[in-house]
């Protein structure tokens, strides 16, 4: 299972070292995006509404003192306990994606950005812009704010990478299951091609 310290390892092995609030906000849009084109969580760990933006509490702890010490370099890019093989080729192109289009924004920015948008809003709540604050933030918040971001057209958001047909296994079973959902599916079908 991926964790977000992977994905994160992942930033840094693309785009080597950046700061500790960007890398958060790389690994938060990475997770949000993923939710928009896969459905699905790239990992489970909960981002947590920070002053400064969406936080995984352990990948901060991390990268705050363990990589330091782990390399005995304080910009270095090893992430301890880090695994990016456990991302799957699909979901490495969709950080990509995300990488590409945030990699080169300011991290001020990229805190700004993550203020605008409802997942850390809704998680916040009442509690003021610089209050501390550990309330996680919902993936469904997260899911649904920027699927509707995919899918109104909206400016200035990343591309998604390009779909990878599926690969199935066991052809004749998987064609059998075809040929029943069609037998079972073609009266409706047809009734709804009359209307």
């Amino acid at each position: 299972m991926t964790t977000a310290l992977d994905v994160a390892q992942h930033v840094y092995n693309r785009l080597g070292w950046v700061d500790a609030w960007k890398l958060e906000k790389l690994t938060y849009f990475a997770q949000a995006w993923h939710l928009a084109w896969d459905g699905r969580p790239l990992f489970d760990d909960e981002f947590e509404a920070w002053q400064d933006g969406p936080v995984v509490r352990k990948l901060h702890r991390i990268n705050k003192y363990d990589r330091p010490n782990a390399a005995g370099d304080p910009y270095s890019t090893v992430l301890p306990g880090a695994d990016t093989s456990t991302l799957s080729e699909q979901s490495m192109q969709i950080v990509d994606a995300v990488l590409k289009f945030y990699g080169e924004i300011d991290t001020q920015d990229l805190i700004e950005m993550t203020h605008n948008d409802s997942p850390w809003l809704n998680a916040r709540g009442d509690v003021g812009r610089h209050a501390q604050s550990n309330e996680a933030l919902s993936i469904t918040d997260m899911r649904r704010c920027y699927t509707v971001k995919a899918i109104s057209g909206e400016p200035n958001i990343p591309a998604p990478p390009a779909a990878q047909p599926a690969v199935v296994s066991g052809g004749e079973l998987y064609q059998a299951a075809v040929d029943f959902e069609i037998e079972r599916w073609s009266e409706t079908l047809a009734l709804l091609a009359e209307r």
